[in-house]
C-alpha cells in the first residue's frame, strides 16, 4: 500500500509540472481527486492542491468538499469516518483561508451534521472566514440555545469548541442578531478565556450596541445582568450621548425597583453606582441625568452611592445640577441648625466640594449658610475654600 501511494504522488509530481491554463489545471486535479481509489489517496491529493494555495483550485475544492459532505451519510465504519473528518477539516482550512463564499452551503452543514464538535467548530470558523452572513442567525440561536443548556455536550472541552468558534464568527459577521447571544456568553459558566473572548467580540460586532443593550436591560429581571450591560455598554463604541442614555435608563430602573434578596441588593446597588459614574463622564449638560443624580443621593442608599452622585453632579459646569447641590446642602444646614446629628459630616463636605467644582453663582448662598451653621471647623473652612472657586 505505502509503495502505491508513492508511486502515486510520483506520478502527482510529474503532472504537476507540465504547463497548462489555470481551467485545465483545475480539471486535472478534480480528474485525480475524482479517481481516488482510497481515502489515503485522496488526502495525498488534497495536501498537493493546498499547498499550492491558490484560488483558481477553489473548484476543486469547493467541489470535493460537496462530495465528501454528501457520502458522510453512507459511512458506516468509525475508522472510515474519521479519516473523511480528517479530510474534510483540511478542506475546510483551505477554503476558510482562500475566503471561498462559494463553500458556505457545505461548510455549514458540516457544522449541523457531523457528530464530532471539533470539525463542527472547524466548520463554524469558516462560515466566519468567508464572511457567510446568510447564516448568522442560525449560528446566534445556536449559541443561544447553548447558554440556555438546549444543546448540552458530554464534556465542556466540546462545548466551548463550539462557544469559541460562534463568538470568532459572529465577530467576523458583525450582525446585530449574534450580540445578545455573545452577551449571555459573556456571563454564562464558560471558563475564563472564553468569557474574555466574548467580552473582546462585543466590542468589534456593533458600533453602537445601546438599542440591544437597552432591550436586556428592560427584559431581564436579574440585577447581574442589568449591572454588566453597563459594563458592555461603557466599553463599546458608542457615542458618549448614547451611553448616557443608557446610563439614564439603567439609574430610572435601579431607583424605582427594591428586591429582598440579598445577592441582588448588591447588583443593584452596583448597577446604581455604575450608572452614576457613566453619567458623570457622559451627561455633559443633561438636565434629566442631573434630577435622577439628585433623586439618588436623596434616597441615601448607601454612603458610597451617595458620594458617587454627589461627586457625578459635581463634574457637571451647569447652573441647574449647582441649584440641585445648593437645595440639598440648604436641608443639611437647616436639619445642623435644628440640632440634628450626624454620623459624620462627609456627605455635606462631598456637596460642599461638588459645588466648588461646578462652580456656578447657584450655590454661593448654601455655602454661606456652612459658615455660620454648626458644622465642625474643617467643613468650615472647605465651605470658605468653595466659595473662593465661585466666579
Amino acid at each position: 500500500m505505502i509503495i502505491r501511494i508513492r508511486r502515486f504522488l510520483v506520478l502527482l509530481l510529474l503532472l504537476c509540472s507540465v504547463t497548462a491554463g489555470a481551467s485545465e489545471m483545475s480539471a486535472m486535479w478534480t480528474r485525480l481527486y475524482e479517481t481516488a481509489v482510497n481515502m489515503k489517496q485522496k488526502v495525498a491529493i488534497m495536501s498537493n492542491i493546498i499547498e499550492q494555495h491558490d484560488r483558481e483550485m477553489i473548484p476543486v475544492l469547493t467541489k470535493a468538499l460537496s462530495e465528501e459532505v454528501l457520502n458522510l451519510q453512507n459511512i458506516g465504519d468509525s475508522t472510515n469516518r474519521q479519516e473523511t473528518y480528517t479530510l474534510i477539516g483540511i478542506i475546510l482550512d483551505e477554503v476558510g483561508s482562500l475566503k471561498a463564499k462559494e463553500a458556505a452551503a457545505d461548510a455549514f452543514l458540516v457544522s449541523e451534521q457531523v457528530n464530532d464538535p471539533f470539525l463542527r467548530a472547524k466548520a463554524i470558523k469558516t462560515l466566519g472566514k468567508i464572511t457567510a452572513i446568510q447564516y448568522a442567525e442560525e449560528l446566534s440561536f445556536l449559541l443561544r440555545n447553548i447558554n440556555m443548556g438546549i444543546v448540552e455536550f458530554s464534556a465542556k472541552e466540546e462545548v466551548e469548541s463550539i462557544v469559541s468558534a460562534c463568538i470568532e464568527t459572529l465577530e467576523l459577521l458583525r450582525q446585530p442578531v449574534g450580540f445578545s447571544p455573545v452577551f449571555f456568553t459573556s456571563i454564562g459558566r464558560y471558563s475564563n478565556p472564553v468569557v474574555k473572548r466574548a467580552d473582546r467580540a462585543m466590542v468589534n460586532m456593533v458600533d453602537d450596541p445601546t438599542d440591544l443593550l437597552v432591550d436586556i436591560l428592560t427584559y431581564e429581571s436579574d440585577y447581574a445582568v442589568k449591572y454588566h450591560v453597563l459594563l458592555v455598554d461603557d466599553r463599546s463604541k458608542a457615542p458618549e450621548e448614547r451611553k448616557s442614555e443608557l446610563a439614564k435608563e439603567a439609574l430610572a430602573q435601579g431607583l424605582k425597583f427594591e428586591t429582598a434578596d440579598r445577592r441582588q441588593q448588591v447588583f443593584l446597588s452596583q448597577m446604581r453606582t455604575k450608572a452614576a459614574q457613566m453619567l458623570k463622564q457622559y451627561a455633559g449638560a443633561d438636565e434629566d441625568a442631573f434630577i435622577l443624580l439628585d433623586e439618588m443621593v436623596r434616597k441615601s442608599f448607601s454612603m458610597t452611592e451617595t458620594l458617587t452622585a454627589l461627586e457625578a453632579l459635581g463634574a457637571a459646569k451647569s447652573e441647574v445640577a449647582a441649584r440641585l447641590l445648593a437645595a440639598f446642602l440648604s436641608e443639611l444646614n437647616g436639619k445642623r441648625n435644628e440640632g440634628y446629628t450626624f454620623s459624620s459630616e462627609n456627605v455635606v463636605r462631598a456637596t460642599i466640594n461638588a459645588l466648588g467644582s461646578v462652580g456656578d453663582p447657584a450655590g454661593r448662598a448654601a455655602l454661606i449658610e456652612v459658615e455660620f451653621s454648626d458644622w465642625s471647623g474643617d467643613t468650615r473652612r472647605l465651605a470658605k475654600a468653595a466659595l473662593e472657586k465661585i466666579k
